[in-house]
C-alpha cells in the first residue's frame, strides 16, 4: 500500500512536469506559480481527509503534479529576472531550500507521528505563499515574446525602481517594439513537447539533456534507496544525507560560475558514476568508507541536478523554455520510476544494480561535452537563435539592453 501511494505521487509529478511547463509556455510562469501554489494547499489537504486509500492516492497525484509545477516555473521566473553573473549563486540557494527542507522533514515528522496532522501542516502553509508570489512580476521576457510590450515594460520598470533606480525608463516601449520587430518568427513555435524535436539543434539539446536528467534521477534515487542498507536511523541517514549535499552542491555551483555550466553538469555525472564503481571495490566490513564514498556519490548526482536546472535554463530559448525544462524534467522523474526496476537485478548478481547505476551517468554525462557553454551567455528567446548557435553562426547580436546589468 505504501509502495503503491508513493508510486501514485510520483507519477503525478512526472506529469506535471510536462503539463505544466507547456501551460507556462503558454499562460505565463507567474500564473501557473499561483496555480500550483493553490492546488498543493487544496489537494495536501484534502488527502488528510481523505476517507479511503484511493482518495488518498488521487489528491497525493493531483499534489505531486503542483510540487513539480511549481519548482520548475519558479526557477524559469527566476532565471529570466536574474542577471547572468548571479544565476548559478541564486540556483544554489534555491537547491539549498531544497535540502533545508529535507533536513526538516525527518524532524517534523518525528514531532508529528500522525499521518493526517503531518500531511496537514505541510499543506497549509501553502496557502499564504500566493499572497506573496501576487506581488512578484510576471516574467518580462515571456510578456515580449508574446508582444505584450506594455506589459514588459511596465514590469521592467517597476523592478527597477525596487532596485533603486532614479530613472525608471531606461527602457521604452519603442526598443522593445524594435526588438519584436527584428524577430517577426517569435512565438512561432506552438508550447508542446513536439516544438522541442522539430528542429536539429533543438533535438539535440532536448535528447542530451533528458539522458543526462533520467540518469541524474535514477541513479540517484537508487543511491539513496541502497544507503538504507547499511543499517543506521532512517531519520539519521537523511539528516547526514542532506548535510552532506550541501558542501558538494556549492562547490559545483563555484565550477558552473567560475569555469562552466557544461562542465560542473557533466563532471558531477562523470565523477558520480566513478565513485559508484569504485564503491564495489571496497570491503563490506568497511561500513564507515562505503558509507561516505556512496554519499559523496550522491551528493555529487544531487550536484548535476542542481547545475542542471541551471544549464537546462540557459539552453532553451524562452518560447520553449518551461516546456524543455518540463519535458526533461519528466525525463528526470522517469529515472527515478525505473530506479527500483533495476535494483531487481541483484537476484542475478549483488554487484549488478551498482554497476549500472555506476555506467549510467557516466555514458549520459559525455554528450553534454558538446553541447553549447551557456557561461556568460544571455538568454536566447527564439528557436531561430537557438539553431543559429547550434550551426556555429554568428547569431545576429542582440542590442544588449541596459536592463541586464541594472536588474
Amino acid at each position: 500500500m505504501k509502495e503503491l501511494a508513493q508510486s501514485t505521487y510520483m507519477a503525478g509529478v512526472l506529469v506535471g512536469a510536462i503539463v505544466h511547463g507547456s501551460l507556462a509556455d503558454r499562460f505565463g510562469r507567474r500564473t501557473v506559480i499561483l496555480g500550483c501554489l493553490l492546488q498543493i494547499a487544496s489537494m495536501g489537504t484534502a488527502a488528510a481527509f481523505s476517507p479511503n486509500f484511493a482518495s488518498y492516492c488521487f489528491f497525493r497525484f493531483m499534489t505531486g503534479m503542483g510540487i513539480c509545477g511549481l519548482i520548475i516555473n519558479d526557477l524559469g521566473l527566476t532565471m529570466e529576472w536574474i542577471p547572468k553573473k548571479y544565476r548559478p549563486f541564486v540556483t544554489i540557494i534555491q537547491g539549498t531550500c531544497l535540502t533545508i527542507g529535507q533536513l526538516i522533514l525527518p524532524g517534523m515528522a518525528y514531532a508529528v507521528p500522525d499521518w493526517r496532522w503531518l500531511q496537514l501542516s505541510l499543506s497549509l502553509p501553502f496557502l499564504i505563499f500566493p499572497i506573496i508570489i501576487w506581488w512578484v512580476p510576471e516574467s518580462y521576457r515571456w510578456l515580449a515574446i508574446k508582444r505584450r510590450s506594455q506589459q514588459a515594460l511596465h514590469n521592467l520598470n517597476r523592478v527597477a525602481r525596487m532596485n533603486g533606480e532614479k530613472d525608471g525608463t531606461f527602457v521604452t516601449l519603442e526598443m522593445l517594439t524594435h526588438e519584436n520587430e527584428k524577430n517577426p518568427k517569435k512565438a512561432s513555435f506552438k508550447s508542446t513537447p513536439l516544438g522541442l524535436f522539430r528542429t536539429p539543434a533543438m533535438r539535440r539539446l532536448t535528447i542530451s539533456l533528458s539522458m543526462s536528467w533520467f540518469s541524474s534521477s535514477f541513479s540517484f534515487f537508487a543511491i539513496a534507496m541502497d544507503i538504507q542498507r547499511f543499517g543506521f536511523s532512517l531519520y539519521l541517514l537523511q539528516v547526514i544525507s542532506g548535510s552532506s549535499d550541501i558542501p558538494i552542491r556549492i562547490l559545483s555551483t563555484i565550477i558552473a560560475a567560475y569555469v562552466g555550466r557544461r562542465f560542473a553538469v557533466s563532471l558531477s555525472l562523470l565523477f558520480s558514476g566513478v565513485f559508484i564503481l569504485c564503491s564495489l571495490a571496497i570491503p563490506s566490513d568497511l561500513i564507515v568508507l562505503q558509507l561516505s564514498i556512496t554519499l559523496l556519490a550522491k551528493g555529487l548526482l544531487g550536484s548535476s541536478i542542481v547545475c542542471g536546472y541551471l544549464y537546462t535554463a540557459e539552453l532553451f530559448p524562452t518560447e520553449l523554455r518551461q516546456t524543455g525544462i518540463g519535458f526533461t524534467n519528466m525525463m528526470m522523474r522517469l529515472g527515478a520510476v525505473v530506479a527500483p526496476l533495476a535494483m531487481m537485478t541483484k537476484a542475478y548478481a549483488p554487484f549488478l544494480p551498482l554497476v549500472i547505476f555506476g555506467i549510467a551517468p557516466i555514458l549520459c554525462g559525455l554528450p553534454l561535452l558538446w553541447l553549447p557553454e551557456t557561461l556568460n551567455s544571455h538568454l536566447l528567446d527564439t528557436v531561430e537563435e537557438v539553431e543559429a548557435r547550434g550551426q556555429n553562426s554568428t547569431c545576429k547580436k542582440k542590442k544588449e539592453l541596459e536592463y541586464e546589468t541594472k536588474l
